[in-house]
């Protein structure tokens, strides 16, 4: 099984739940577009709009294991159990052994070890559904996700301007991943997913 939920902690201390998500999810995407700073709604859409349109939050939430691998992490400890981060793994058509890796995590959930829990996830998913290759796109300025992306033994495949392409080998991500010692809740990924 690749797809089950669990709790997990994070460095802070703060217990967490890992799940993959989807439309029953679209108000919870709706709410953390909307707590994103402006920088990281630049930094993840590309796009100095103030808000996201309906139908990009749409898309993003219908999720189907199989063309869309959607997971999130819900902030178990507040009301409404919002999206602290999410992940996304989308293939442009069926079947395709490629699929765009997408990120975003609020500002004050940033560096402690999100994205490496929601990379494993989407990356173990993928590989229950014939995905062996991710690709991810961020703007220059974005040093955390090009800093991440190359730990994470990413290769450019399309330097800037105005974006720079990484590509991924799902296999060799999951590797990489597995040889981490951080975060925690890493190992409960590969011990419940894996």
């Amino acid at each position: 099984m690749c797809n089950a939920p669990l709790q997990v902690s994070l460095d802070t201390g703060q217990d967490v739940l890992l799940r993959p998500v989807g439309l029953e999810d679209e108000s919870r995407f709706q709410q953390i577009f909307r707590s994103m700073s402006p920088e990281s709604r630049y930094l993840r859409f590309f796009s100095g709009a103030s808000t996201v349109p309906d139908a990009v939050v749409h898309k993003l939430a219908d999720a189907d294991g199989d063309l869309h691998i959607a997971w999130g992490i819900l902030n178990t400890g507040e009301d409404g159990t919002p999206l602290m981060a999410a992940a996304h793994a989308i293939r442009q058509q069926e079947g395709s052994s490629r699929a765009e890796l997408a990120l975003g995590v609020l500002d004050q959930y940033q560096a402690h070890g999100l994205s490496r829990l929601l990379i494993a996830s989407v990356a173990l998913s993928c590989r229950a559904q014939g995905i062996t290759t991710l690709e991810a796109e961020t703007l220059p300025e974005n040093r955390k996700a090009n800093g991440l992306f190359k730990a994470l033994g990413g290769k450019v495949i399309r330097p800037m301007p105005p974006t720079t392409v990484w590509e991924f080998d799902v296999e060799e991500l999951i590797d990489r991943l597995q040889g981490m010692e951080k975060p925690e809740g890493l190992r409960a990924v590969f011990s419940t997913n894996g």
